[in-house]
């Protein structure tokens, strides 16, 4: 059948395909909102999730224990103490209430916790009113006190542990241990020249906290311990330590010195026994003193060794087979250089018959020329070197200085000779210590050592590499040089350095002190240096007195505290008495 023209064909849907489209629909919209669901009550329901633990974790620092510092004998030097700092989450101390359930708040926390830190209401209240999830309340609490407020019931109120520096032995040795900061950064000494081991590492923790700031026990939480650090073991004796201290203090007084310094060194080893000072400094309290006390003067001031050089000399002229310690001079009292530089002894004086052991004797500075002109100025140089004078140690203490040693050729007109003598060039005390070590070592300077090792977080103690010194004069030189220097004190210029009881032998010092500012010369420096036994040496000690105003000869001032610390020594160390008697060596000839 045709259809009509004009007409348009029309199509309908069968009743079972409307069906089917319309659940198609259906099952789609469905879909869409399932899928909304899913996201709703699973991604965004697991981000909201993650975000509310993010405001639950609490990470804090666990902190690592910085390496104890310990005298030879263990007795700590430098340890850690436990502080607390006590933190409030001040929305959660806006709950606090009392047993009846009275809102108490901020105020009411305010008011219990003043009694317990010793302060006002008033003072405590801004720190624990507002909205903060954390601030700090107060710091630097013991233990006890922590207790306390615990006690107290408080909510919002956490601890936060962390570590002091403490100073048991308060000054003894505290110019060499040094200090740290308020922020435990090592300052000064010890503390800053080892800070690579005694540091170590801090730690973390996280942990999920409960609506009160309380911590969940079985929330997540995440642990990386610290690493203590590593101790250190000095060779300080702390007795001697101590006892050398007050005794330098004592004369610093007694001569109005500027400082005076007291160094002790095992002759054999080079282990640095004491190293005392005045001005001293409690690392507890390093702010009680000028920032100029705050270091080591035995490490770090330089001086004029002075007649405590001649020793030098003498050896330099043994050693090469120069002259013997019977060979004889007429000594003036002045003398001139072929290039017109005069020279003088301390006093006025006619002409001495002096033997070579007689110039040491009696310290004379024409009579060192004369004899010393025999070595070069290369070989002069050269003996200084040997002994240790132009270098730092190995030790490595902050500010350390090798002293000033020309080479040779820089050397003007008059250099060359007062360096015979100790002047024109500077050293600290721990050098010319050392260099009479090498002379009672049977000639071989020790390599000098304050560290004896390490001490593990477990007390485990590795000692330190040492080496085994350098020969500088043989021992028959060496031999000869030490019964020189024992005449010194028996019949010399150092009578005041003599140890009853005990052989010693030494050289006194007295050399101008370099001005501070505009060069030239200001004040004096008064030292003696000696070894003790003579026949079985053990010590060579030290002393130095920087611009002494009474009294500023080395014999005067310094010889009298070598004795008196010389002789505490021997007998805390148990050294046997000396035998036998110094040798016939003639000072004088006819």
């Amino acid at each position: 059948m045709a259809h009509a023209p004009g007409r348009r064909k029309r199509w309908r849907i069968a009743p079972t395909g409307r069906i089917r489209l319309v659940g198609v629909s259906f099952l789609a919209i469905l879909g869409i909102v399932l899928w909304n669901l899913v996201a709703i009550q699973g991604v965004d329901q697991q981000q909201a999730a993650a975000k509310a633990l993010e405001g639950r974790l609490v990470e804090v620092t666990l902190p690592a224990h910085r390496g104890a510092i310990q005298a030879a004998d263990g007795t700590l030097l430098a340890d850690n103490a436990a502080r607390f700092r006590l933190v409030v989450d001040q929305q959660n101390v806006a709950e606090y209430s009392d047993d009846e359930g009275e809102l108490l708040g901020a105020w009411g926390a305010s008011q219990e916790l003043a009694g317990v830190l010793d302060t006002e209401p008033g003072l405590l209240h801004p720190k624990l009113d507002g909205d903060r999830r954390w601030n700090v309340v107060a710091t630097g609490l013991t233990s006890e006190v922590r207790d306390e407020i615990k006690e107290l019931e408080i909510p919002g109120l956490t601890f936060e542990e962390y570590a002091i520096r403490s100073y048991p032995s308060g000054a003894v040795g505290g110019n060499l241990v040094g200090f740290v900061g308020s922020d435990g950064q090592p300052l000064a000494g010890l503390e800053y020249s080892y800070d690579d081991i005694l540091a170590g590492e801090d730690g973390k923790q996280q942990y999920e906290r409960g609506l009160l700031g309380e911590r969940i026990p079985l929330g997540d939480t995440s642990h990386t311990p610290a690493v203590d650090g590593t101790g250190i073991r000095l060779t300080i004796d702390p007795t001697i330590q101590h006892y050398a201290q007050e005794a330098a203090a004592q004369a610093a007084e007694e001569h109005e010195a500027e400082w005076a310094s007291v160094v002790m060194m095992d002759v054999q080893t080079g282990k640095i026994l004491a190293a005392s000072e005045a001005p001293s400094v409690d690392p507890n309290a390093p702010g009680s003193v000028d920032a100029e006390d705050r270091g080591s003067r035995i490490f770090t001031a330089g001086f004029e060794p002075g007649s405590t050089a001649k020793m030098i000399t003498v050896a330099g002229l043994l050693e090469e087979g120069l002259l013997t310690p019977t060979d004889e001079f007429v000594v003036p009292d002045e003398w001139t250089a072929p290039n017109d530089e005069e020279f003088r002894d301390s006093s006025s004086h006619p002409d001495q018959k002096l033997t070579l052991a007689g110039i040491l004797a009696q310290s004379s500075n024409t009579g060192t020329i004369l004899a010393g002109n025999e070595l070069s100025t290369d070989q002069r140089y050269d003996y200084l070197s040997r002994f240790g004078f132009g270098e730092t140690s190995d030790i490595g203490f902050p500010g350390e200085t090798g002293g000033v040693l020309h080479p040779a050729d820089e050397w003007d007109g008059r250099t060359k000779y007062t360096v015979m003598f100790g002047q024109g060039m500077t050293a600290n005390a721990v050098q010319t210590t050392a260099a009479f070590a090498a002379i009672a070592n049977g000639g071989v300077l020790p390599d000098s050592q304050l560290v004896d090792g390490t001490v593990d977080p477990s007390g485990r103690f590795t000692p330190a590499e040492v080496g085994k010194g350098t020969r500088v004069v043989s021992e028959d030189t060496s031999a000869q040089v030490l019964d020189m220097l024992e005449h010194v004190v028996v019949s010399g210029t150092a009578g005041n350095a003599d140890v009853p009881g005990y052989r010693v032998g030494g050289k006194t010092g007295t050399a101008q002190a370099p001005a501070a500012e505009g060069g030239g010369y200001d004040g004096y420096t008064a030292s003696f240096v000696g070894v003790a036994p003579v026949d079985n040496p053990r010590i060579a000690v030290s002393v130095t007195l920087q611009r002494p105003r009474e009294g500023y000869y080395g014999g005067q001032s310094a010889a009298p505290v070598f004795s008196d610390v010389t002789g505490f020594a021997l007998r805390h160390l148990r050294v046997p008495l000396s035998t036998g008697e110094p040798s016939d060596t003639p000072m004088e000839w006819k």
